[in-house]
This record gives structure tokens, sequence and C-alpha cells, in this order.
């Protein structure tokens, strides 16, 4: 079998990839625990043994320098390390507390990794996909400046312009009204040099003046708090102050568009873009912020500055920015200031365009919610069928009621043991404390890693973008689908410079800088690559496809030949922290395979003689196999580390939405 090759091979190289859901989503009959299936099915266990290829570290205990509330308190000063920073992060390993305290895999991170693993191998839903909402700028950057020519007046489709309110209307949001323009006069294309805000200032630093507006200036809303300065907690602590612009002399404009309504779909946009931004437990001001996080204090400070602009704004004489659709002459989205935000028209879990709103993949299955007349679930998919439901997530919420709203799973993993030899000592099992680089946050607001992207670098159908988001603008591109379960990938260069990861690679960053930094962490105790741990995973009632299923999520280098993998490095897992710097990759064997016999006088474990060809006789390839193998590639090609510019994630990231904001305004058979 020839080794899967993408459709098109995606350029943002990261260090995670995705395996992509079936566009069909299978179910089957439950098994319940009563006894009444097990005719037929399997029960017994598999003993694995667990190899490091690069250090692994699964993190138990977190402790933070100053956190006086810990069971625990973490000291200022550490033996091999020295004094740390306050507020600095140290992470470290379960370990056991006799002999020569082995190290412990908790066995629920072993569940997690077989459940994720069989979930993309078998084509299961997505269970706990957190819901997000997210918006961009739709003026991120300006359509021309004298540097760059690819702008000319007549060429853009969507052009920003600045608009006269002439007069305003409200909008309910439940049951609080809002403020929205009901007719505008817009205002001939406005180049930089065609406007003048004010308040200006005059020189820099302690020394600058600022410039009060004069009296033929019209009123302007700067900034999100539309007038008003955002609170400085809102911002990082190196981040320039801004002034706050309440006034714009446009003397060179003229109305081009007089008493322009704008149409009731943009007017529902921007009821869904202000709930949004009012929302801090999925929106713009939820814990996901870079300044802001789980701060509850800073989420009710921006919402409370939004919701007071949002009142203010939008009033009879006020100069807003619109993006006006050139030849159609007619608004397809607004706000207050230049770089106001404008919502998607899909989030993480709802699809616009889908029956039920309901993303694919995310939502428990039409068979999954349809029950018995005991309130039982007709069918299950895969990875429910294995591991039981809760319903206390929104993957798995209406399946099943009553005695039946939960169900136990019949695959139960024990903890991981580290296996120490009697000459091995603290140096031979464990890495000196490493000061780990920063890690990124996982952002699906990053469409361009997020979103499956088939078309980059090449422009969509719709526009000279090149990315698919979450749907800019109704009617105007095509919102994009989920890339799928994220995997991190195994990276050559996190084996060292001595090429078998004696030494930390790519993770470690021991510079004054990051030993100050107290968003990176100290990892202790990191075992080694070449440690290896046992663990046992028990089964109860198991189809063959099942069972063959588990080996070979667990192990696809031992059953590579199986699976059809070719490829010479062969294939590993991840596991534990640090991953995206290179840090967990692991081989996992099985090592016997053990049938209960509930026949015989006395109940016992039989193991099977021929492991392999056990495997090859029952395993059956699945829609997804050849992705999900190649994405456990060891020494992935794709893999690297975050993509940056100017030595920067962030402005790695915006620098294509403000690409990708300039781009979708022209027509893909325009000319530049």
């Amino acid at each position: 079998m020839e080794e899967f090759t993408p459709e098109r091979v995606e350029s943002f190289k990261k260090p995670y990839g995705f395996v992509a859901l079936p566009k069909d989503l299978t179910t089957t009959s439950p098994i319940w625990h009563d006894g009444t299936s097990s005719k037929e099915r399997l029960s017994g266990e598999v003993r694995f043994e667990l190899e490091t290829l690069t250090p692994l570290l699964v993190g138990w205990e977190r402790g933070q320098v100053g956190d006086t509330e810990s069971d625990w308190p973490l000291p200022a000063n550490l033996a091999d390390v020295g004094r740390l920073a306050d507020k600095k992060s140290v992470l470290c390993p379960l370990r056991a507390p006799w002999n020569t305290r082995p190290v412990v895999i908790p066995g629920d991170s072993l569940k997690g990794l077989l459940r994720h693993e069989l979930g993309a191998l078998l084509g299961a839903p997505m269970e706990r996909v957190a819901e997000r909402s997210y918006s961009y700028r739709p003026n991120a950057k300006f359509p021309y400046d004298q540097h760059d020519h690819r702008y000319r007046e007549g060429t853009a489709r969507l052009e920003p312009r600045l608009a006269r309110i002439r007069t305003s209307t409200t909008v309910d949001i439940d049951g609080k009204k809002w403020p929205i323009p009901e007719t505008v006069d817009v205002l001939s294309m406005a180049t930089r040099d065609q406007q003048t805000y004010f308040p200006r200032r005059k020189g820099h630093g302690p020394q600058a003046v600022e410039i009060p507006p004069p009296r033929d200036a019209e009123r302007y809303r700067g900034g999100l708090g539309a007038g008003e300065a955002m609170p400085d907690a809102l911002f990082s602590a190196d981040a320039p102050k801004k002034v706050i612009r309440t006034h714009i002399k446009v003397p060179q404009l003229r109305v081009e568009h007089a008493l322009v309504r704008p149409l009731s779909s943009v007017i529902q946009r921007y009821t869904e873009t202000l709930t949004h931004l009012l929302d801090t437990n999925d929106g713009h001001f939820s814990s996901r912020h870079p300044c802001i996080g789980t701060n509850q204090q800073k989420q009710r400070q921006g919402r409370a500055a939004v919701e007071q602009g949002a009142q203010q704004a939008f009033q009879p004489g006020d100069l807003i920015w619109v993006e006006w659709d050139t030849e159609k002459k007619y608004i397809v989205s607004l706000g207050w200031h230049y770089y106001y935000r404008w919502a998607y028209t899909d989030t993480v879990r709802k699809d616009a365009d889908a029956l039920k709103l309901e993303r694919h993949g995310l939502f428990p299955l039409d068979k999954e919610c349809e029950k018995d007349s005991e309130g039982a679930p007709q069918e299950l998919s895969a990875v429910r069928r294995l591991f039981g439901y809760t319903g206390d997530n929104e993957g798995s919420a209406g399946i099943g009621e009553g005695d039946h709203k939960q169900l136990m799973g019949r695959v139960f993993v024990n903890a991981g043991l580290e296996v120490v030899g009697e000459n091995d000592s603290v140096d031979d099992r464990f890495l000196k404390p490493t000061f780990l680089k920063e890690l990124g946050m996982p952002r699906p607001s990053a469409v361009e890693h997020y979103l499956k992207q088939p078309h980059h670098p090449q422009s969509r159908p719709s526009d000279k973008a090149t990315l698919v988001t979450y749907g800019d603008a109704a009617g105007y591109d095509a919102p994009g689908e989920l890339a799928g379960r994220k995997f991190y990938l195994d990276r050559k260069d996190a084996y060292g410079t001595d090429g078998k990861g004696r030494v930390p690679g790519p993770a470690a960053d021991n510079s004054p800088t990051n030993r100050q930094n107290d968003r990176s962490t100290l990892a202790l105790e990191a075992s080694k690559p070449g440690r290896k741990f046992r663990f046992t995973v028990r089964f109860r009632d198991l189809d063959t496809v099942e069972l063959a299923a588990i080996l070979v999520a667990l192990c696809p280098d031992q059953f590579k030949s199986v699976l059809g993998g070719t490829h010479g490095a062969g294939y590993c897992s991840k596991l534990g922290y640090a991953r995206p710097l290179g840090w967990g990759s692991v081989r996992i064997d099985a090592k016997s395979l053990l049938f209960l016999d509930e026949f015989s006088e006395t109940p016992t474990l039989k193991p099977e003689a021929d492991l392999d060809a056990w495997v090859k006789n029952n395993h059956q390839k699945t829609a997804t196999q050849d992705e999900w193998l190649a994405i456990h590639r060891r020494n992935h090609p794709d893999a690297a580390d975050y993509p940056t510019r100017d030595g920067q994630i962030f402005t790695y990231h915006t620098h294509l939405r403000a690409d990708h904001s300039r781009n979708r305004r022209y027509k893909k058979d325009g000319s530049q």
C-alpha cells in the first residue's frame, strides 16, 4: 500500500496535524452489562510495554512559586536550578512511594490516548469540543497605501467607506434595546490622506501635544469603547497607549449614496457580533483572550466597556465605517470605528447552513438520540459503544433517559509503571531540570490551521483570498470545515544533537529571559528516551474487530504491516507535556493477549499463541486508517515549530489575517 498523501499538501508547517472526520458517521447496537451481550464476545486483558523515544513528562503536580495556598508550597530555590522567578511554574510526574520510586503514568492519561486514537481510527464523532465564537476585522489592512499599488479605485468589489448616520433605530437583543443605523449617507472612497482624525498628537513622548478637533470636524467614536478608552487591564503591560479619536475632518469626501438602509441580514449579523463581543463564556472576552485569561474581573471590565460603547454609538450625525459592495450597491458590514469587529457566520459548533445548525461530527448522531421504551439509545457510535457516555457535555447530551442517561464502558486501562533496573541511576532515568520554551495555546481562531484549507496557496473561488474561514460574510464565501482531530507530530530535531534524544533538543530554553518568564515551565524529572513502562488494558464483551482496533490504535509500529505502513522510520504515538516541542514520542508494543475462560471450573486467563496472526486475521480497515497512520510517522516531514514572523507567533497569524482581510475584497477575475 502506498503511503497516504493529502489531496493538497498544506503549506503551513507546524507541530501538529489533523485527521479529518469521515462524511459518514456510523452507529451500532449498544452492548449492555447484564450478561445478555456476552455470548461469542471476548473478555480478558492485553499487557503492553511503552518505550520513550523522546523525553516524556506526564505531569501530575504543577506548582507555582509564590502560591501560598498550595498543599505543597514550591520553594523559591531548587537544587541544581537556583532561584526561580516569582510565579514560575514547575511540573513533575507522579512517582510511586516505594524503593526506587518508579514514575507512574496515570491510567486516565493512557485511557485518554487510547480514546483519542480510536476516535480518529474508527471515524467517531468528537465529543468534547467546546463552543467558541470568533470575529475578524474587515479593515485589518487598508486596501490601498502609497507603497503598495495593488489597489486602484474601481477594482475592489468591497470597499471601506465612511458613512454619516442620518437616522437611527434600535434592535432587541435578549430584551435589551441597542442603537443601530437606520439610514446612512455613504461617502466617496477615502484614502488615508483624505481624512484627519482628532485629537491629534504633535511631537513624541512626554513632550507630545494634543491638537483638539476644529469646529468643522464631525463626531466619530473611535476604538472598541466608542470614543472612550478601554480599561488598561485589558492590554499587556508593554502595549503602547493609543489615542482615542473622537472627530474626523473629511473636506474632500462627497455623499455618493444617500439614505442607504442596511439590509436586515446585516442588522442580524450586527446583533450576532454584539452578542459575541458581550459573551464572556464563549465570545471575545472569554478565557481564551490573551490578556484576560480566567480573570473574571477583567472579563467583566471588557464586557462593561463594550456595553457602554455600544449604547452610545450609532447616533444621528456620527461618522461610522461600512463595508460597501461597489457592484450591488449595499452595505455588507458596519461598525462605529475603523477596526471594528464582525462575527463570522459560523462558530466552532454551529454551522449556519446545516439543518439543525449543528456542525458535522460534534453532536450525538440521530440514531444515538433515538430511544426505546425504557429510554435506552437504539444505537451508539464506535467510541461511545466502547467507553460509554456520561451525558455531561454537549457531545453526548440527549443520549438515553432515566437509568440510561449514562453508560459504563467496556475498556479499563491501568496506570503505567516505570521499569527500573537494578543498576539504573537517577542520571540514567531522568533529564536534568529543564527550562522549556513557552508553549503556545491552541486557538481554533487560527483558521489557517484548524479549518481545512483546500485552496491555499491558490485563491478560493469567491475572491482573491486564499484562506477559508468560519464565514466572512453571508453570500460572499463558503465557510470552512473543521480540520478534524488534532495530533502532535514526531519531530526529527526532537532527538537532539546526538540523534538519540539524550539532550533536550529544541524544547529547552535556558536563556535568562526564559528563566524569568512566568508563562514557560520548568520540567523536573522528565524521563529520558529509552525508558520503559508497563501497563494493562482489561476488556469485557468486545467484538473481535473492536479488540483488534484497540491493539492497532496503541501499537501502530508493531502492526504496521497489518495497517499497510511503509514509512521507513516507523510509527509512534504522542503522550504527555511539551508535545509541540517534540517531547512525548512513545512506541507501545502489545506483549501478550490473554482471553478470559469463564466456562472452566476456575475462570482463567489463557494467552493467545500468535498475537500478530490474531490481529492480522481480525483487523478490518477503516475509512480513515491511511490518514490516521500517516500522522503517526516518526520524523514526520511536516513537523516544525509554531510558525513565526519576525520571531513572533502572534505576528505570523495577524499578518495572515490582515492579508486575508484585504484580498477578500477583490473579485477573482478582477485586475489589481
